[in-house]
């Protein structure tokens, strides 16, 4: 690229969206600024201390779907710290009930309908309720096709209430009925069409996912991987300005006007990698401000009573009214981290809340209650919360709303650390 062909560009927010836009943009040859609000990089997949332990404060995995998190990794240099998780079971715990998710599945849907692990978590007559889905003929199937209608009507109340509410759920932060196909994989709907039901859709589905485990981990937790592309960024060029909060932006010509803590940026091009709310706040003609927030609280126990993960690597929660949605137990699921913490235990909820309440108060009650062990204050030895906004966003129709303006990450509807790499593979940003 010539001196001429490059632009300047100014890219609000470092989590791993926006440092893959730098980094591909600054490798292109184009002047690019970073403005990041907080003091370290990664966003939702930074660390957070708890009891002298650096953990996650988000993302602890990524979907190994489609690859594109494992190759970023290598080549970052850190090929050699991908772990699976711990080879047990997640299971489903609500009010009066436990029972392990079954092993074959997608989403939740039944694979094997009559197994012994399904015909456990909703019974024989369920399990033949699921199993007539091979049997139904599809109508009327579309992209805004409720997936919770859907699995009602194809595989009953059980399997849809027990299984694939559960897991839905605690991946969008929706309830199941609000959530359809197209929110859940593009082509889906015609997928279910072709397949001739939901049954056979998520068997394709599943036996096109790579071998092995559904997600993976990186010894020293995720966040090694953004402080990772935050340096390969830099050193193609990028600058990265921390404490840099944006206070406004402004349509100047051709180019943009950035206000950050006193300084004015002038530039070709903006670059969003921001949750929906902050978006709508810069440029409201473009967003809505509609939030969907998740808070994370980390526990350290002494509880030895947990050394036998009692609910294998963690828990989908259904119906507790404190909100919680699910329970990681880390030092069950990770063995990099159990070493780490030298016999103590880290669990992680995650709560659906409303911005005013605080998931501390109860975290405890509802760990021991997902599971399934009475834990005591004095086995807490130390406790972190967490809050992100904007954790199910909703789809973008133009990633390009304005001349020079992009979306990327959340602000363009992506969640989750595999759909973000996957998509910045595809991208043609600053060609």
């Amino acid at each position: 690229m010539s001196v001429a062909e490059a632009r300047r560009w100014v890219i609000v927010g470092a989590g791993p969206a926006g440092l893959l836009a730098a980094r591909r943009l600054a490798r292109a040859g184009h002047d690019v600024t970073v403005l990041e609000s907080e003091d370290r990089v990664g966003g939702r997949v930074s660390r957070i201390d708890v009891d002298g332990l650096e953990l996650d404060a988000g993302a602890e995995s990524f979907a190994t779907r489609g690859g594109h998190v494992a190759t970023l990794v290598r080549e970052l240099g850190l090929g050699e710290r991908i772990v699976a998780p711990e080879p047990r079971p997640a299971w489903v715990v609500t009010p009066d009930d436990a029972y392990p998710l079954p092993r074959t599945g997608w989403l939740g849907i039944p694979t094997a309908s009559l197994a012994r692990d399904v015909r456990r978590a909703i019974g024989w007559r369920g399990a033949l309720r699921a199993a007539g889905d091979r049997l139904a003929p599809v109508r009327d199937v579309g992209p805004q096709t409720s997936l919770g209608e859907l699995a009602r009507d194809r595989l009953g109340d059980a399997a849809a209430d027990r299984l694939v509410a559960p897991v839905v759920q605690g991946i969008y932060s929706r309830p199941l009925d609000d959530i359809t196909l197209a929110d859940v994989a593009p082509g889906l709907a015609e997928e279910i069409r072709a397949k001739g039901g939901l049954v056979r859709a998520a068997t394709a589905r599943r036996a096109a996912a790579p071998a092995g485990a559904a997600v993976q981990g990186l010894v020293g937790g995720i966040a090694t991987l953004t402080d990772a592309l935050a340096a390969d960024a830099r050193a193609a060029g990028a600058r990265i300005l921390t404490e840099s909060p944006v206070g406004a932006v402004e349509r100047r010509g051709t180019g943009w006007r950035v206000w950050s803590e006193g300084t004015q940026h002038d530039v070709d091009d903006l670059v969003l990698a921001v949750p929906r709310p902050i978006v709508a706040a810069l440029v409201p003609d473009v967003a809505w401000a509609e939030d969907r927030q998740v808070a994370l609280v980390t526990l350290v126990l002494d509880a030895p009573e947990l050394d036998g993960a009692p609910r294998g690597t963690g828990v989908l929660a259904a119906g507790f009214e404190s909100g919680a949605k699910a329970l990681t137990h880390a030092t069950a699921k990770w063995r990099w981290l159990a070493d780490a913490a030298e016999g103590r235990q880290v669990v992680r909820l995650s709560y659906g809340i409303d911005t005013a309440r605080d998931a501390r108060p109860h975290a405890l009650a509802d760990a021991s209650a997902l599971l399934g062990v009475t834990l005591r204050e004095s086995q807490l030895r130390d406790i972190a919360r967490v809050q992100w906004h904007d954790s199910a966003p909703a789809a973008v129709a133009d990633r390009d709303p304005v001349p020079g303006l992009h979306l990327v990450g959340s602000a363009a509807g992506l969640s989750g650390l595999a759909a973000i790499v996957a998509d910045d593979a595809r991208s043609t940003l600053g060609a």
